[in-house]
């Protein structure tokens, strides 16, 4: 129970720095935050295409891979509430209009599939020091992706911000629900080929 609590709280804060800031740099310091916070009692996933590839690569049984993604999502909703709690507005993430949904899935496969690697790498390594480094080399590396991925499909990188907020955008009338697709198929397959990599360039763990 402990773990979904961590994944829930984790969740909530990391979708408010995206409805609050919209800032690369201020989620990514938020998410090296949440990462100290969390890692030791859940491993600091908050985003359901970390826990799927780490449910890939037997690191979560399945009912705990499901008790993780249904705790992310009530962070995101109860996240996506107080934004709108707080700002009267309803925060929601679609993508640019100039570019096509081709090029904004394979920008959310992608860069969400090079996250996930460090993460995996980071957190499965059997030296102390370089899990110790995963909260600040994780969250630089979801900013510098963000970064990259904005102008071209909005950069959400992580299926339950999307899921959340679009919730709560549709009981408020809106229609940004038909982005959620996009922004839960892609990242979940750039998180499975990250978990493919991992395991074929190490077939053990990694020393």
């Amino acid at each position: 129970m402990r773990a979904y609590l961590t994944e829930t709280f984790g969740a909530f804060f990391l979708v408010l720095a995206f409805g609050f800031t919209g800032d690369p740099l201020a989620i990514g310091l938020t998410l090296i935050a949440l990462i100290y916070i969390g890692y030791p009692i859940s491993g600091g996933h908050y985003n359901p295409a970390v826990s799927f590839a780490f449910f890939l690569k037997q690191e979560l049984s399945l009912p705990q891979f499901l008790g993780y993604v249904l705790s992310q999502t009530i962070g995101s909703i109860l996240a996506a509430v107080t934004i709108l709690f707080l700002s009267s507005s309803v925060f929601y993430v679609e993508p640019p209009t100039d570019t096509n949904l081709y090029q904004q899935a394979f920008a959310e496969l992608l860069f969400t599939g090079i996250f996930v690697i460090i993460m995996m790498i980071f957190s499965l390594s059997r030296s102390q020091g370089k899990r110790n480094l995963l909260g600040l080399v994780a969250g630089l590396t979801f900013a510098g992706m963000l970064m990259i991925t904005i102008p071209i499909s909005g950069g959400i990188l992580n299926p339950v911000t999307s899921i959340g907020t679009a919730l709560i955008d549709f009981i408020n009338g809106g229609n940004s629900y038909v982005h959620v697709l996009l922004y839960t198929l892609a990242p979940l397959c750039g998180c499975a080929l990250a978990a493919f990599k991992y395991v074929y360039f190490n077939p053990p763990r990694e020393a």
